[in-house]
């Protein structure tokens, strides 16, 4: 989908010149004068707006008044372009300030930036406003706190200074030590990075510090010489979160690493909220076990990790005896109290390899990999001794007894079995036609006859 820029700016050439160049890039235009109500236009990507000679500040003022509501940032474009006038418009609220007379390159990187910031801002406000739904919601992230920046090259004097007029601690290293493994024990919460006389630094450090996965949320400001505006588009090329010309004062450096990691706070958030989501969906949120749904896609997947040779596992089916008894007698409160606490003290007997789901009401599946017959029935007569060795105590100080009945079936991976299966949504449940099939059923029928056979006891599949 085409991306969409607005376009606004007093004088006519100016708009044509930039509309020009945008739709050459394949962006969608639309252009308006300053002087033009564009409270209708918010629904765009990016606003590039022509600053005036005089009050820039009050001109982007009236601007984002007007397009109130939209989240696309704000590129300005200044003739004049001086530190002072720059600092006033960022305060202003404008996203970035380029000279009117910036290379087509570099002015186009730096609006395929600033629509990627863009989108992941409105991203990460819909999945707030989501999780808000389903009460998930948390604290905005802040980095009023003490952040840790790290400046590289020819940027020495700078900790000093940004120590002296911020709370983040900020320390220097040449740029030939910032690649060395005892040199960032630990990950900072922002680069800056001096672009240097050329672009060796930036192709070297830039690169490496982006592949390494530890530091790939961190985000990197490069200063360049103003006079080498090739330098800025080569960053940004190269994964630069931002750039800044070396004329900046401090305050305007000051005010661009405050949003810098405002906005990684923001992205921070985003992930945790990934991470939960994806707990959120592999997990029961009664006893924080696996739930069945992670089970089968893990079991579909013990294929693709045989790596061509053959391994032997073990299914464990755990169901409760008589446990509809004891959510009629003690109440459902109870009877989740026992659910947590046998899923505790079955995972409390199990391998770190061994992975443990709850895969009913109260019935339990652990899978053993790379397990032989006689440890797997060893384990399962562990785990029925762990259920039923003490009564459950409930927060109502009632002592609920506890019995299991445990069915163990063994199946075996053949090498040739990883070519049946290519990822984890081609087989969806393993109850389908798949290799585990038959290994589950087994175990479901020695589950029937350990119930059958009087309950609290382990009985092993003959097949």
């Amino acid at each position: 989908m085409q991306k969409r820029v607005l376009v606004i700016d007093a004088i006519a050439t100016h708009r044509i010149r930039f509309a020009a160049l945008l739709e050459t890039a394949r962006y969608a235009v639309r252009t308006v004068s300053v002087s033009e109500n564009i409270g209708s236009l918010r629904d765009c990507d990016l606003v590039v707006l022509g600053l005036p000679s005089h009050e820039p500040g009050r001109v982007i003022s009236s601007v984002l008044a007007q397009l109130t509501g939209t989240k696309a940032p704000v590129l300005c474009l200044d003739a004049k372009c001086t530190p002072l006038r720059r600092l006033l418009v960022l305060r202003a609220g404008a996203r970035d300030v380029l000279p009117s007379k910036t290379p087509d390159e570099l002015l186009l990187a730096r609006v395929r930036g600033l629509i990627r910031e863009g989108e992941a801002e409105r991203e990460a406000e819909r999945r707030r406003v989501t999780a808000a739904s389903f009460g998930f919601s948390e604290a905005a992230a802040s980095f009023g706190s003490r952040a840790r920046l790290v400046c590289i090259g020819e940027l020495d004097a700078l900790p000093g200074q940004l120590s002296a007029v911020t709370p983040h601690e900020a320390v220097h290293f040449p740029a030939g030590r910032i690649l060395e493994e005892d040199a960032l024990s630990m990950v900072p919460d922002a680069f800056l990075l001096h672009a240097g006389h050329g672009p060796d630094d930036l192709s070297t450090i830039l690169p490496e510090l982006r592949d390494q996965t530890h530091l790939a949320p961190v985000p990197i400001m490069v200063v360049y010489p103003e006079d080498r505006p090739e330098l800025a588009t080569h960053a940004l090329a190269l994964g630069a979160s931002d750039i800044v010309a070396d004329t900046a004062g401090l305050e305007e450096i000051e005010l661009r690493i405050a949003r810098m990691l405002a906005r990684k706070a923001s992205n921070d958030a985003m992930r945790r909220s990934d991470e939960q989501s994806y707990r959120l969906a592999a997990t029961d949120p009664l006893t924080g076990l696996y739930n069945r749904r992670y089970a089968e896609t893990y079991m579909s997947g013990l294929t693709e990790r045989s790596n061509g040779r053959p391994i032997e596992f073990s299914l464990v089916l755990i169901d409760l005896d008589h446990f509809k008894a004891v959510n009629d007698v003690h109440g459902h409160a109870a009877g989740d109290s026992v659910l947590r606490e046998v899923a505790v003290r079955l995972q409390d007997n199990l391998r770190a390899c061994d992975l443990i789901a709850r895969y009913g009401g109260e019935e339990f599946m652990v899978i053993l990999p790379e397990t032989s017959p006689e440890m797997a029935i060893g384990l399962a007569e562990r785990l029925r001794h762990a259920v039923s060795n003490r009564s459950v105590k409930t927060s109502e100080d009632a002592e609920i007894v506890v019995t299991a009945s445990i069915g163990v079936a063994m199946g075996r991976i053949d090498a040739g079995m990883a070519e049946q299966r290519t990822g984890t949504d081609d087989v969806p449940c393993m109850f389908d036609d798949s290799p585990f099939q038959s290994v589950f059923e087994a175990a479901d029928a020695a589950l029937y006859l350990a119930k059958t056979g009087g309950r609290n006891r382990v009985e092993v599949s003959a097949a």
